[in-house]
Parts: C-alpha cells; sequence; structure tokens
C-alpha cells in the first residue's frame, strides 16, 4: 500500500479467497471513481468472443474474419482467424507505434476521429496471418468488428448485457466516434477499478460468479492457453512471467530484474498501458486491482503482487 502510494496511484484492490482483504483509493476518491483501464479492455473483449461462440453467433474459433465482415468477403484479409486475431497474429499493419500525440500521427487521428471502424478495416495485410505474434490494438477493433456483426448488438449493448449486468457491476462509459456511431473496442472502457476484481475473480472461478456461469469454463481455460508463436500471451491476455510490455520513449511500465518476474510463474495478467493491472493468481486464489492517475513512467512491476504472495506463502 505504501509502495502503491508513492507512484501516483489511485486505487489497489486485495481480494484473496473470494474476500475483499483491501480497497484503497488515493486523492479523494471511493469506489465509485471511474478510471480508464486502458487495454485491460481487450481481455474483456477476448470473454465476449467465448460467450459469442457459446451462443452460437459465431460458429467456431477458426472462422475467417471475412465471414462476418461483408468488406473483407473476397479479400485476402478475410482469411484471417478469429483465433489469429485474439493471439494477435494477424499479420494487419500498425496504426502507430509512435508516442507523438500530433494530428500527423495515424493512430491519434483514429482515437479522435469519426470513423473508427474504416480506419481499422481500411489497414493493408503486412504478414502472411497466423506466421509471427505482433501486439497490435487494430487486431482486438476488427474482433470487435466481427463481434457486432455476428451478433448484431452494438458492442457496448452486448458487452452489458452479457458481463457488466450478470456480474452487477457499476455504471461505466465507452466513447464514440459519432453520434449513434462506433466506439473504440481496444480500449478505454471507463469503469470503477472495484469492478476489475471481478472480471479478474472470473479466472479463479472458471467463469461463474454467484454460482451462475458466465463464461464457459472451457474458454476460460482456452484464453490463457499459451499462443502459437508467443507463450506469454494467451486470447488477448498476458501469461506467466517472462516478459513484461518494453518502456517505450520514457512512457509504459517495465522491470529491470531477470525472469521470473513474479512469484507465481502462472500469473495471468490484465495489461494496461500507463501502469493499469489485474493480476490473477488461481494458485494462490488472489486477485488484484491496481489503477493510476497518471501513467507511470517507471516502477517495479512485479513488487505489489509479489509482496502480497510472499505474505501468503
Amino acid at each position: 500500500s505504501l509502495y502503491a502510494e508513492s507512484q501516483s496511484s489511485l486505487a489497489l484492490i486485495v481480494v484473496h479467497n473470494g474476500i475483499m482483504q483491501l480497497e484503497r483509493y488515493w486523492g479523494g476518491a471511493e469506489r465509485s471513481v471511474l478510471f480508464n483501464p486502458q487495454s485491460m479492455s481487450k481481455t474483456v473483449l477476448g470473454i465476449l468472443v467465448g460467450i459469442a461462440i457459446n451462443e452460437g453467433y459465431i460458429d467456431s474459433l477458426d472462422d475467417s474474419v471475412g465471414k462476418y465482415i461483408e468488406e473483407w468477403n473476397t479479400d485476402e484479409r478475410g482469411e484471417i482467424t478469429i483465433h489469429q486475431a485474439l493471439q494477435m497474429s494477424a499479420g494487419l499493419e500498425q496504426m502507430s507505434t509512435s508516442y507523438d500525440l500530433s494530428i500527423f500521427n495515424k493512430s491519434v487521428r483514429h482515437h479522435f476521429g469519426t470513423n473508427f471502424d474504416k480506419m481499422t478495416l481500411d489497414l493493408e495485410q503486412n504478414d502472411p496471418p497466423g506466421t509471427k505474434y505482433e501486439y497490435n490494438n487494430e487486431e482486438t477493433n476488427l474482433l470487435g468488428i466481427v463481434l457486432e456483426r455476428a451478433t448484431d448488438k452494438r458492442y457496448a449493448d452486448y458487452l452489458s448485457s452479457r458481463l457488466w449486468k450478470p456480474l452487477e457491476l457499476g455504471d461505466a462509459k465507452m466513447y464514440l466516434d459519432r453520434k449513434n456511431g462506433s466506439v473504440m473496442k481496444s480500449c478505454c472502457i471507463l469503469s470503477r477499478p472495484y469492478d476489475w476484481a471481478k472480471l479478474g475473480s472470473l479466472f479463479i472461478q472458471k467463469g461463474e460468479y454467484n454460482g451462475k456461469t458466465i463464461v464457459p469454463e472451457s474458454w476460460i481455460n482456452q484464453m490463457i492457453t499459451p499462443s502459437l508463436n508467443k507463450d506469454f500471451y494467451g486470447l488477448q491476455v498476458w501469461l506467466g512471467s517472462n516478459y513484461i510490455p518494453p518502456k517505450n520513449n520514457n512512457v509504459g511500465v517495465y522491470d529491470s530484474g531477470d525472469p521470473p518476474l513474479y512469484l507465481d510463474d502462472e500469473m495471468i495478467v490484465f495489461v494496461g498501458f500507463g501502469g493499469q493491472r489485474t493480476w490473477v493468481s488461481p494458485k494462490y486464489n488472489l486477485v488484484i486491482v491496481y489503477a493510476t492517475k497518471h501513467w507511470a513512467n517507471a516502477w517495479v512491476e512485479a513488487k505489489i503482487p509479489n509482496s502480497i504472495i510472499s505474505s501468503l506463502q
């Protein structure tokens, strides 16, 4: 708690054996505070894909995206499979890897533009699908478009009805590109840190909440199966201890220690830009949520979870 307080923190939540052990906020915040979890939202989208498969909206994990996206029905990009996109191996070009916040950055124009989906569907195929891992926001946005087309429901509506309401989570927000338009699907579910503890607990409870199945156990197991091209990544979720997103231009989160990073080398991690984290340890029946007020420039990635695990050993 003291270390978190020193790091411009907003919230630190610890749940052990299903019981809230710590719920701490800083800067006058309380449970109702909303924060931007950034790319932790990707793991939520990964969960929704499994629900859509279970409900029959999507026939198979190995379906091509062109089956659901009419514009790509006869396009080579339509041959990308849902599985490949979930594993960040679709081979699409990057929108941008720069942190330049000017209008010359295509990623900035995307985030603040008026047609999120079109910019995603305009991207070129850089590598053959399935040949290599490359973290790419647009492969998650592509999956969000698949979900909307397959279910014939707006992404936020499907998210609300299949996850948010069944888990009894608090009010949340997503931003639109225009009135009655699309939400950004790869990030930015403005929500309470408290709610991410429940989302993380799904991976311990094998998809159940209060005795009711929210996500099939088989899909939870599939999500935490290492990808073909990188063993530290599953389906829109990070796995184990051998990789942490690199420090870029002094913005981001990194660790200078040698692997293994975590005392639990089977840690499941929702990763959000700037230090937003949900750590899940089924081994220790532990969920930790960490939210920051300001993007962290440098901190020790494993310090919080390892301190807590040490106290349990």
